[in-house]
């Protein structure tokens, strides 16, 4: 017998002998080391974990023994694991979700081993997680087991029950198929039926907090973002261990650039559960909202290992890589949470990475196709402007789009932001700072204050840019962009005391203005590489990655390159 063997033998016979304490000592002073061992082949370190988690469980410590296990499977040993020995952890992680009372989780746990290779077994349990959140999927899933075992009465008594007197508990029957309706009209960007047919739900059951989240997630994904905070809030306190769509509210609160909240969200998140992803993914969003991006993606590939199929876990991580300036890695992982679970949020950051790919005709084929999707939706309609706005033969169509984007919502802050860049690309700097001023009030954001002072700037109203800059970073101190321009431009106001502009800096700077504007102002934003040849903003090559969360930059198309801290484009 190996040692590992003998080790497990002991744990085994005291656990016997009802020695549960004794065995959980052992475990933990033999098994535990011996988990990270690599020099141990993978099936032994299997027979470890399962030994040690045993002893975890005989003690009811089944937070505990999920941690371990989801821990040990997030390592580089489960490169060390074959498919069959993989599906085994999947089936002890849903056992342990069955032991906590997480039967939704249970079940979705399940559903990742393949039809084929599930077993009795595994089909009962999901029958029974089915039954007990009352998804519309028991029936279906208590006629596989029939079939696998005729002698399960359980099975049978459900399907007949079901099947016959289904207007019994009519009330609860309907709401399971309305809220699975209206589930499905989230999948499908119907987010305004879906609304009303939650609002429906919550009449009924106004104390429901996945009601009440999902209810949130349709106003944000519409730009409702005062009604979505305030939902998201209340089913946290109808229920602080909520889970569901919190991966959505982090995303809202880190497109406000409040850093304490996301942080505060995240660690609440972490103390219900370890083993989910929505808290990982809130404190990679409080890491990159602290300039940290490492950190950050660090800790989005752990909530991707712990939740393979969490589109929140992707989708986070394409929003830190745009911010590093790796663009196509960013198209990659944004592609990938799109396939995963299609949103507008992950409709808008494909377009916007391709269209920072140079792909505008893949990117207008997304834009288009949300369009279709989400008739009268103005990020919708923003997106397509976006596109368009590339091609100058389309300028004026771009334009047309921008403004009914405007129309339908003047908070849309895509729209805002890309018809002002629009303007500027046409040398309308007057109509820019207009479209700005106007909007203005009802976005007082550090983006907006940014974008604002950075079109003041090249209209060489230097002391109201140095104004607006400061607002900005009295919102969010972190803002790189506007504490750049807030340097530069207080450099234009006053060159001789900062001793950095000789004489011979002087002439090279103050070159001839084609369009009227400040000479010395133009000069020194096309020196900061933020002003392009035909009148658009470009981020500085070299701040690549420098860029504060929450703060949107403009690129050649006048397209929010950054995340948004008003639209909540990219967070």
């Amino acid at each position: 017998m190996t040692a590992t063997q003998v080790l497990t033998q002991e744990i085994r016979q005291l656990l016997e002998c009802d020695l549960g304490e004794s065995a959980l000592q052992l475990a933990e002073l033999e098994c535990k080391p011996r988990l990270t061992d690599r020099r141990l082949p993978s099936n032994e370190r299997l027979h470890l974990l399962r030994a040690y988690c045993d002893c975890l469980d005989a003690q009811k410590q089944h937070r505990t023994s999920l941690r371990v296990i989801t821990e040990f499977i997030s390592g580089p040993v489960r490169g060390q694991l074959t498919a069959d020995e993989l599906e085994d952890v999947a089936r002890d992680i849903a056992s342990q979700r069955w032991r906590l009372g997480e039967h939704d989780l249970c079940l979705a746990q399940l559903r990742q081993i393949p039809r084929t290779h599930r077993t009795v077994k595994d089909v009962a349990r999901m029958a029974r997680c089915a039954a007990l959140i009352r998804s519309p999927d028991a029936t279906d899933l208590f006629s596989e087991l029939l079939k696998r075992q005729p002698n399960a009465s359980e099975a049978l008594a459900y399907v007949n029950a079901h099947a016959e007197n289904v207007k019994s508990d009519g009330n609860s029957y309907h709401d399971v198929v309305s809220l699975a309706k209206a589930q499905s009209m989230m999948q499908r960007l119907d987010y305004r039926g879906a609304n009303d047919e939650l609002s429906r739900l919550a009449r009924r059951h106004p104390e429901s907090a996945q009601i009440r989240a999902h209810q949130a997630t349709c106003r944000y994904m519409l730009n409702d973002v005062s009604t979505a905070h305030a939902l998201y809030e209340r089913a946290r306190v109808l229920d602080p261990s909520l889970m569901d769509q919190m991966g959505v509210y982090s995303c809202l609160l880190a497109a406000s650039a409040d850093a304490h909240a996301v942080y505060q969200l995240g660690n609440e998140l972490l103390k219900v559960d370890q083993a989910r992803a929505e808290g990982w993914v809130a404190m990679a969003r409080y890491f990159l909202l602290s300039g940290e991006t490492q950190e950050a993606l660090a800790i989005a590939w752990r909530a991707q290992t712990l939740a393979p199929d969490f589109a929140d876990a992707y989708y986070a991580e394409g929003v830190i890589q745009m911010a590093s300036g790796s663009v196509e890695d960013a198209l990659d992982v944004f592609t990938k949470a799109h396939q995963l679970g299609k949103s507008a949020h992950t409709y808008r950051a494909v377009v916007e990475a391709l269209v920072q790919c140079g792909r505008y005709k893949e990117a207008f084929v997304h834009a288009r196709e949300m369009a279709e999707l989400l008739p009268r939706h103005a990020s919708a309609l923003a997106m397509v402007g976006v596109v368009l706005s590339h091609s100058p033969e389309s300028s004026e169509k771009a334009m047309r789009l921008l403004e009914a984007a405007i129309e339908l919502d003047k908070r849309c802050a895509e729209a805002v932001g890309a018809l002002a860049s629009l303007h500027v690309a046409n040398g309308r700097l007057e109509d820019a700072v207009r479209v700005l001023e106007d909007h203005l009030p009802d976005m007082q954001t550090d983006d907006m204050y940014t974008r604002y002072a950075d079109v003041l700037t090249l209209a060489n109203e230097l002391p109201k840019a140095a104004v607006n800059y400061t607002a900005a970073l009295t919102i969010n101190p972190q803002n790189e962009r506007a504490r750049v321009g807030m340097d530069r431009v207080d450099k234009l106001m006053h060159p001789n005391e900062s001793g950095e502009f000789d004489e011979e800096e002087e002439d090279e700077e103050r070159v001839e203005d084609p369009n009227g504007v400040g000479e010395p102002v133009d000069a020194a934003i096309e020196e900061d590489g933020m002003h392009h040849p035909h009148g658009h903003f470009l981020r500085n090559p070299d701040d690549a990655g420098a860029s504060s969360p929450g703060m949107l930059e403009y690129d050649e198309l006048g397209t929010d390159r950054g995340a948004g801290s008003s639209g909540g484009l990219f967070y």
